[in-house]
């Protein structure tokens, strides 16, 4: 009796034993390991990293480089997609840090990674110094080792740099100040200069209105420039219709008022721009919207004759008067002339008078 009970718990410590192994299952990324414990290369050199997998692995296990401490960090996931047993990655450090993971960290073969910078992008080369690199969990890896990037002086700088501010500021327009003059077409012209730059965002804003209006324009034809035509003087709803860019360039309505969609003539609006994706703009102009010059002008010269008849008839009417009297004085002189110089009718019967009496007193 006391045979069989020991038995019995024999078996049931064994199959407690088997229960726990298969409720604690062994993890992927204990199954996988470095090839190497140090691997080390040169600023500028692709270094390849290779994990190996055990017989029962799975395909994919997670390799981490670098630590927030040391300014570079990256967390990989690779695939063994052929089957073979191990995956290798190749880290450039010419272009490491400074853009996407997945530019400067790949697979070989036909293997897979996908991966996912957690430090902010640097802006030169990745530093010299030693580098950790872990297998599994980043805070409780299965296997560790170590990357060394040596100092190179002669490294040019970075393949593919982010944009710096110089490339930015080569973005132009050719005129500061462009006029949609609706005495004409009503259509100004933008030039735009892209400079090394493929693509840039347009900004056509006026407080006074709310009108805010942003484009992307993009060099399609590779010559460097293009030119955004805005038709002020057009009646449609949406920028996209009265906004074109010239033969060979492309834009896109990125963002607009949709309370205030039109340009008024007499505003003048604000240019602004920049880089895709920057906040700052890279220079600024002005988008002068004018009245129907030819109107003001018609009104203008319209008043100056009718003045202009005005005074012409007032001059020959006061010329007409004054011929007038004079010829009514001259026609009253003539009327009362008694035919001798100096005398009136009167004064020459006085005079008779006088010398008859004269003759008498003789």
């Amino acid at each position: 009796m006391r045979s069989s009970n020991a038995h019995r718990l024999t078996i049931a410590a064994l199959l407690m034993v088997v229960l726990a192994s298969v409720a604690t299952p062994v993890s992927a990324a204990a199954q996988y390991e470095f090839s190497d414990d140090a691997y080390e290369g040169e600023q500028g050199d692709v270094i390849e990293i290779t994990v190996n997998a055990s017989a029962d692995a799975n395909d994919s296990v997670d390799v981490h480089i670098g630590s927030e401490d040391a300014g570079f960090l990256v967390h990989a996931t690779a695939t063994d997609e052929n089957g073979d047993g191990n995956v290798t990655l190749a880290l450039n450090t010419s272009t490491a840090g400074q853009v996407e993971a997945s530019s400067y960290l790949s697979a070989v073969d036909n293997d897979s990674v996908n991966a996912t910078q957690a430090t902010d992008n640097i802006t030169d080369l990745l530093d010299a110094g030693s580098y950790s690199l872990k297998v599994g969990s980043m805070n409780n890896s299965s296997d560790t080792a170590t990357l060394t990037v040596k100092e190179n002086e002669s490294a040019t700088d970075p393949v593919e740099p982010t944009p710096s501010e110089d490339e930015s500021s080569e973005l132009d327009f050719e005129k500061t100040v462009i006029v949609a003059d609706a005495a004409s077409d009503g259509v100004g012209e933008i030039p735009v200069q892209f400079g090394s730059n493929d693509t840039a965002n347009v900004l056509i804003a006026a407080d006074e209105t709310g009108y805010d209006t942003m484009l992307k324009l993009t060099d399609a034809d590779g010559d460097g420039d293009a030119a955004v035509s805005v038709d002020a003087a057009s009646d449609a709803d949406s920028p996209q219709e009265y906004i074109t860019a010239s033969d060979g360039d492309e834009f896109e309505v990125v963002s607009t008022n949709e309370s205030t969609t039109t340009l008024q003539a007499g505003i003048d609006y604000d240019l602004e721009l920049m880089p895709v994706g920057a906040e700052d703009a890279a220079t600024i102009g002005t988008l002068s919207v004018k009245e129907n010059l030819n109107e003001t002008t018609q009104t203008t010269t319209t008043t100056e004759t009718t003045a202009e008849q005005t005074t012409a008839e007032q001059t020959t009417e006061q010329t007409t008067t004054t011929e007038s009297n004079e010829s009514a004085t001259t026609t009253s002189g003539e009327s009362t002339d008694t035919g001798i110089p100096g005398f009136g009718a009167a004064l020459a019967v006085v005079a008779l008078v006088a010398a008859a009496f004269v003759a008498t007193r003789q």
